[in-house]
């Protein structure tokens, strides 16, 4: 059973090999995580992707065996916030987003389930913060929204 940390590397391995194409250069839109040092953002607007992770409250879900053999469900969520330049608008957006919700909606592996993925459109850049972002209004984001879960025991 996993980790809290070994669930979100889990997630995170599904969310690097979903990246969709650059349609301008044909590489994968450059992926950025919080709190990790990411490369600084191309002086021309370029699409990318940042991911925050977050927990929800765990709950048992299976006593047995006493103490310290209860099953506990924990459930988590990862943010995929994708931003393309503005000027492509929200289509590239929502489909960039799409393409890591198709590959994480049917996960179920290394004991980590996805619940569900929702693709929504979002707005003007300028709307959010995004760590090492300067100028905001020169983007457009859409977001992805995967729940997932892994139990433990304890």
């Amino acid at each position: 059973m996993p980790t809290a940390s070994e669930a979100n590397a889990t997630i995170r391995a599904v969310i690097e090999g979903a990246a969709p194409l650059d349609p301008n250069s044909g590489e994968a839109i450059p992926l950025r995580w919080r709190g990790e040092d990411n490369p600084p953002l191309p002086d021309r607007p370029a699409p990318f992707a940042f991911t925050l992770f977050g927990a929800r409250r765990s709950g048992v879900i299976e006593t047995g065996g006493g103490r310290g053999a209860n099953r506990h469900r924990n459930h988590g969520v990862a943010e995929i916030f994708v931003f393309v330049p503005k000027d492509w608008g929200e289509r590239y957006g929502t489909d960039f987003a799409e393409a890591f919700a198709a590959a994480l909606r049917p996960y179920r592996a290394n004991g980590v389930s996805c619940e569900d993925a929702t693709v929504y459109p979002g707005g003007d850049g300028a709307e959010i913060a995004v760590p090492g972002l300067a100028e905001p209004g020169n983007y457009f984001w859409s977001a992805c929204e995967v729940n997932f879960y892994f139990d433990l025991i304890g």
